[in-house]
């Protein structure tokens, strides 16, 4: 206190821990297919219930994104996109189908796996994100970024192991892809896509 007056400072060590969270909140961590590891080198039943096919009409990355959101059969896809040609959104006119022929049929179910398997895996890897916050804290960079390694690695063995793992809740392989592949197990015949999925580390754009 001098003349009376509270005079408040700011310590070394309240400046060096400002900048230690600022440089963690610029780093992030990508789970998923990155441009690189999207192609296939074929595929076959496991992509649509079909039989095997050429390379080149489909990746990893749209296939993925194909069995999270599922593939509606073209008599909707093409109710719907004569709505949306007309200046309707995507998702008016996908309540709109719905309100007049019910549920939407799909020729392939949702099959989601990335942000189910997170979401199912989330208090090991919560408790890894809590491990990087205390290395950020400790001042220790190189720490950090082995901790950011380990949570992308949970997240990728996460979504991995969904594929199989029963708590996914998807829908069984139609009578006929059983028939083809021999199974009832989806999106694992030639483990493509399992395999494709991964993660970076990397400093947000």
């Amino acid at each position: 206190m001098v003349n009376g007056q509270v005079k408040v400072t700011t310590t070394d060590n309240m400046v060096k821990l400002k900048k230690q969270l600022a440089e963690l909140a610029k780093k992030e961590v990508l789970v998923g297919i990155p441009e690189e590891d999207k192609e296939r080198a074929d595929y076959g039943i496991e992509d649509a219930g079909s039989k095997s096919r050429k390379s080149g009409n489909i990746n990893n990355a749209e296939l993925l994104y194909a069995h999270t959101h599922g593939i509606r059969r073209k008599v909707m896809r093409k109710e719907m996109q004569e709505n949306i040609d007309s200046g309707m959104k995507y998702s008016e006119a996908h309540s709109l189908y719905i309100q007049t022929h019910g549920s939407p049929l799909f020729a392939v179910p949702p099959r989601p796996v990335i942000e189910p398997a997170i979401e199912y895996h989330k208090d090991i890897i919560a408790a890894q994100l809590v491990k990087i916050t205390q290395a950020a804290l400790s001042g220790n960079s190189s720490t950090v970024e082995a901790e950011m390694n380990k949570a992308g690695m949970l997240a990728v063995n996460a979504a991995q192991s969904w594929f199989e793992n029963p708590a996914n809740n998807w829908p069984p392989n139609s009578p006929k892809t059983i028939k083809l592949k021999g199974s009832n197990l989806p999106l694992v015949e030639s483990n493509q896509l399992r395999k494709s999925i991964t993660y970076v580390v990397r400093d947000k754009s």
